[in-house]
């Protein structure tokens, strides 16, 4: 997690059954309910890196399988905090947002001692809303001047011992509180 090379990645036909079974899904559930479904890209998956989720996209039906960009999976996956890059690169196929901070102290311990996935977990990679690198008055701008009309939801791992989710929770409604003259 968080240091995928080319070499790691889906082979090309892994990819083809990969987005195969994908498309297969989203029709399925389009047909059966009419919701379309979204896809969301995440570190120790086999979508993690701008590279992957552009193939991803590449190989996928744009009219049933849509994307829930993470601004965390984002900042740890591609190595840089510029989470607008991504949103402008992928915004076609962005359905859904998570709102999620990365610290880039930690990646970049995480990368450098090749901690997994789990291991980044327990050491806090993903932060409080406004207490890693991801510029979140940036994000809201972003959403707002693009009309963006989907969902948005604040994701935050909470894991033993590193407090009350409820506690989490209510620091990070405040803190979007406290930027929300970006979204007005």
């Amino acid at each position: 997690a968080g240091r995928i090379r080319p070499s790691l990645s889906l082979s090309p036909d892994e990819w083809k059954q990969f987005a195969s079974g994908a498309n297969a899904v989203a029709s399925a559930v389009l047909k059966a309910t009419g919701l379309r479904t979204v896809f969301h890209h995440h570190c120790a998956g086999y979508v993690e890196t701008p590279e992957e989720i552009s193939e991803f996209l590449k190989l996928t039906d744009p009219k049933t399988v849509g994307l829930v960009f993470d601004t965390g999976h984002y900042v740890f996956g591609s190595g840089d905090c510029d989470v607008i890059a991504g949103l402008e690169r992928f915004k076609d196929r962005v359905w859904y947002i998570h709102l999620k901070d990365c610290r880039r102290d930690i990646a970049e311990k995480s990368r450098a001692e090749g901690w997994d996935y789990f291991q980044s977990l327990r050491h806090g990679i993903f932060c409080e809303l406004g207490k890693g690198c991801v510029d979140f008055p940036k994000v809201l701008r972003w959403l707002k001047d693009t009309g963006y009309q989907g969902y948005v939801l604040v994701e935050q791992d909470i894991l033993p011992g590193m407090g009350a989710p409820k506690d989490s929770a209510l620091r990070n409604r405040e803190y979007l509180r406290s930027i929300e003259q970006y979204f007005a």
